[in-house]
Order: structure tokens, then C-alpha cells, then sequence
């Protein structure tokens, strides 16, 4: 009985150990190929990818993650498997290809979906404390979408994105990352 309680308790703690180890992007998920994606599974795709960055932004709430990082800690390769990394590993893996995909940006039945995901994903580094990262996305955004009133002025859920504009979600992310 003892060896069986004892070999149980090493299985279990071997287990729980084995996702704590450093992780390196030769370990991360391979990107989506989005250039043999049609229209409607890009549309499923983006969809799929908001709903994900939506988890991540309540886990970010949850856990509190809100603690900014040091200069040094913003630069440094993420290493482990802690939250912050999670999300990064998520937006450089899935969102940022469907963002830089030009045709899911220029296609009218796509164009708002990706600019809802530039934003999210901005989100998402803003409230895991990764300001550069999260100001860098805001830059993508307004170089894109500032002087589109069409995206500008789009109406969107207000439960599902926390603010009920996309110009009122980039300004009230603005106002958090460039206040004194």
C-alpha cells in the first residue's frame, strides 16, 4: 500500500511539474495558414480568435495580471508557463497573422472583425501588464483604422468588447497606455 500511495505521489507531482518548464517558440503551435483559407473560415476563424482574446481578457480580471512590467521584464523572453505568456504565445500565434493578412483586412465581410481583434489583442497585453506590446497593436490600429469612419464609428456589443464604439474602446486604451 505504501509504494502504491508513494508511486501515486511522485506520478502526481511529475505531472504537475512538466508544465513548468521554461517554454521557447519551438515549442509553440504552428501559425494558421490563412492564405488557403476562403472568406467564410476566415470569418469563422476571426470569430473564433475574438471569443478567445474575450477569455483571456475576464482571466486577466480575474487573476488580477494588472502589475506592470519593469523595462527589463517587458524585454525579456517569455520563459515559463505563467499567464502573461499564455496570452502572448495566443496573439503572436493566432491573432497577429490574421491581422497582418491582407485580404481578411480589405475584405468588406472581414475588415470590422480583424480591426475588433487588433483591438481585443491590445486589450488583452494592457490588462496582462505587456504596455509595449499592447502600444505597439494601438499603433497598428490607428494607422489603420483612424481615418476609416466606417470602422470608427462602428456599433459593437458592449458585453462582448467593453466599450460600445471602436473609436471609444482606442481612446479609453490610449488614455491607459500614454497617461503620465
Amino acid at each position: 500500500m505504501r509504494k502504491i500511495t508513494l508511486y501515486l505521489t511522485v506520478t502526481v507531482l511529475a505531472a504537475a511539474l512538466s508544465g513548468c518548464c521554461a517554454c521557447n517558440k519551438a515549442d509553440w503551435p504552428q501559425e494558421p495558414i490563412l492564405g488557403h483559407m476562403s472568406v467564410p473560415q476566415k470569418k469563422a476563424y476571426l470569430k473564433n480568435v475574438r471569443q478567445n482574446l474575450k477569455v483571456f481578457r475576464l482571466t486577466a480580471k480575474e487573476l488580477d495580471t494588472h502589475r506592470r512590467l519593469t523595462p527589463q521584464e517587458a524585454q525579456s523572453p517569455c520563459e515559463g508557463q505563467e499567464f502573461r505568456c499564455e496570452v502572448q504565445k495566443y496573439i503572436e500565434v493566432y491573432a497577429m497573422p490574421v491581422i497582418q493578412d491582407e485580404e481578411a483586412r480589405e475584405h468588406v465581410e472581414t475588415r470590422l472583425e480583424v480591426a475588433k481583434v487588433n483591438l481585443l489583442s491590445a486589450y488583452a497585453y494592457e490588462e496582462t501588464g505587456q504596455d509595449s506590446r499592447a502600444r505597439g497593436l494601438l499603433r497598428i490600429f490607428n494607422k489603420r483604422y483612424k481615418t476609416d469612419p466606417a470602422i470608427q464609428n462602428a456599433v459593437v456589443d458592449p458585453t462582448e468588447m467593453g466599450f460600445s464604439r471602436l473609436t471609444e474602446g482606442a481612446s479609453k486604451l490610449e488614455a491607459k497606455l500614454f497617461a503620465p
